[in-house]
């Protein structure tokens, strides 16, 4: 199947979608990206298609359980072997990180990420178990969750079974964005892992490059992980539009200058329409906190790290600018650069994911408000959908601490920069410090 496509399957379903359509701009018929009609489409519905290669990652990683493909609008539980298989990669990276976790305590180790100041040693020390935490944690909560993730998956399949058989309507993912960050995270560390080595002095041990290697591969999957989150959320936000254009169809706006014979007939249509937006509302509201359940840990040990990551790598471009010596190193340049691109970029896509999607989710009840009820049977069903509406907050949270949307950005980067001036103040009073002891040597 091809992304961003209309299936019209059965042939009630098509002359329903042509008389609306000729009565009046019905919301299918507006242009979205996600709803382009294409009758020769197969009828197939691969709802994950678009985010096979980052599913297989998780999947080869034991992130994600090896489900059972049962048909196109299903998936089963993983076999026994495929079982085993996640169980025995968990394992090893479990003994991965104990293993590295001994091997820093060694002088070889910890020459990786020791330096000259005192201030800039438990950063990089901070940061490195952050980073330990955050992948360790997202194991064990993505082994708890399994079941969860796979009752997700076959509530929006069976979600958008329902809506082709109703509607004749295939609907996409648009989650194509989802390849150019696994690149994007492969590249940055793929070079963070040539710069890392590029500067070690002497000779590298394994256990060094195991260590670096492991260390690029907690963070990769980690990353990947955040953005399998931000998929799911945009497919849910995908599907929310999908119910908004459906109701905005019965508005006053779309309505307007239609003669009484038309209206009558345009409306025959929505108390069965109603019946259909609620319920499919309700079961994506569902869908969206199961989602905030099965993420919402990981998202705010993320969250914890990249903000402390963002904070140190911006720490080190003020160290390697405002050195006295007038030296600054290039690699060290291009290993904050490195990172603070791709925690940039997986921040702006979390937030404007998760915003999107709450976004849609809350303005129903807004274009509910506009729909033309005439009759007292129409008004009793849009009362009855806005009274439920109004008292459903919803909101996508970091494990219930704050709310995560199109602000959190701009708030995590408020908080690096009064974390920044405190970072610098440590540092001007190392360089005091030291200056003193100078004087006295002297």
């Amino acid at each position: 199947m091809s992304p961003n496509s209309w299936v019209i399957e059965m042939a009630a379903h098509k002359s329903r979608l042509q008389v609306r359509r000729s009565l009046s701009p019905h919301p299918h018929a507006l242009g979205s990206d996600a709803f382009v009609r294409s009758p020769h489409a197969p009828v197939g519905n691969p709802v994950f298609e678009d985010i096979g290669t980052i599913l297989s990652v998780l999947k080869a990683s034991g992130l994600l359980p090896i489900y059972e493909q049962v048909s196109s609008f299903e998936v089963g539980p993983p076999t026994r072997t495929n079982e085993f298989y996640s169980f025995f990669v968990r394992g090893v990276v479990h003994a991965l990180t104990i293993f590295n976790i001994y091997s820093l305590m060694t002088p070889n180790g910890a020459k990786l990420f020791i330096s000259l100041r005192e201030t800039d040693n438990v950063n990089q020390w901070i940061e490195l178990l952050l980073c330990i935490l955050t992948y360790t944690l997202t194991v064990f909560v993505c082994a708890r969750n399994t079941k969860c993730i796979i009752q997700i998956m076959n509530e929006i399949l069976k979600l958008d079974q329902e809506v082709l058989r109703q509607f004749g309507v295939a609907l996409s993912n648009n989650c194509n964005f989802s390849i150019k960050f696994l690149l994007l995270i492969a590249a940055c560390q793929a070079y963070i892992i040539f710069i890392r080595i590029h500067v070690l002095d002497g000779v590298i041990t394994p256990t060094t490059y195991i260590l670096i290697g492991f260390y690029a591969i907690q963070n990769g999957l980690t990353a990947t992980y955040i953005v399998f989150a931000s998929a799911l959320l945009r497919i849910v936000c995908i599907r929310f539009q999908f119910v908004n254009r459906l109701l905005n169809g019965y508005s006053y706006a779309q309505l307007l200058g239609k003669s009484r014979r038309q209206l009558q007939s345009h409306m025959e249509s929505f108390p069965e329409d109603s019946l259909f937006i609620y319920r499919t509302h309700n079961r994506l509201l569902r869908i969206y906190k199961s989602i905030n359940e099965c993420c919402s840990l990981i998202i705010v040990c993320f969250l914890g790290y990249s903000f402390y990551t963002v904070t140190t790598n911006w720490y080190n471009l003020f160290v390697q600018i405002t050195n006295n010596k007038g030296v600054i190193s290039s690699h060290i340049m291009q290993w904050c650069l490195a990172w603070l691109c791709l925690h940039t970029a997986l921040l702006t896509l979390l937030s404007r994911s998760c915003g999107a999607t709450t976004n849609e989710a809350n303005i129903t009840s807004q274009i509910l408000a506009r729909v033309y009820g005439k009759s007292k049977e129409f008004q009793n069903i849009i009362d009855k959908f806005l009274t439920k509406s109004i008292k459903q907050e919803v909101q996508f949270t970091a494990y219930g601490f704050f709310a995560i949307d199109n602000s959190t950005l701009f708030k995590i980067f408020s908080a690096v920069t009064t974390y920044l001036v405190i970072l610098i103040q440590f540092k001007q009073l190392e360089d005091s410090k030291l200056e003193e002891q100078l004087q006295e040597t002297n």
